[in-house]
């Protein structure tokens, strides 16, 4: 692996930064780091990707339904999807939902 693959700036806490990831806990921490990091905006780099591509177990062994960057991981990799929760929704889905309306009739316009 690849040290340039590995984003530091996920480990603002930590005074040492981690330089072994060949464990599963390493990995699954490192991948909820970056998915974190990319859910509010900061994009992973294509060596973050290609890292990632071979971190399935961890993947897998420890998922992160609610994170929508974690889904685009597993997605762009081609691995099958897990239920999300809470369900990604669109903003009109949750207020049509408070409202007591639980089918948008132009749904399946989109």
């Amino acid at each position: 692996m690849s040290e340039d693959a590995i984003d530091y700036s996920v480990f603002p806490e930590l005074e040492a930064l981690p330089t072994d990831f060949s464990t599963i806990g390493a990995q699954a921490d490192y991948v909820a780091r970056i998915c974190g990091a990319w859910d509010f905006g900061v994009i992973p780099t294509r060596e973050t990707f290609a890292l990632l591509s071979s971190w399935r177990e961890a993947f897998d062994s420890f998922p992160v339904p609610a994170s929508p960057a974690y889904a685009a991981f597993r997605s762009w990799f081609g691995w099958p999807p897990i239920p999300q929760w809470p369900p990604l929704q669109a903003d009109y889905e949750s207020i049509d939902a408070r409202d007591g309306r639980t089918e948008d009739p132009c749904r399946n316009m989109i």
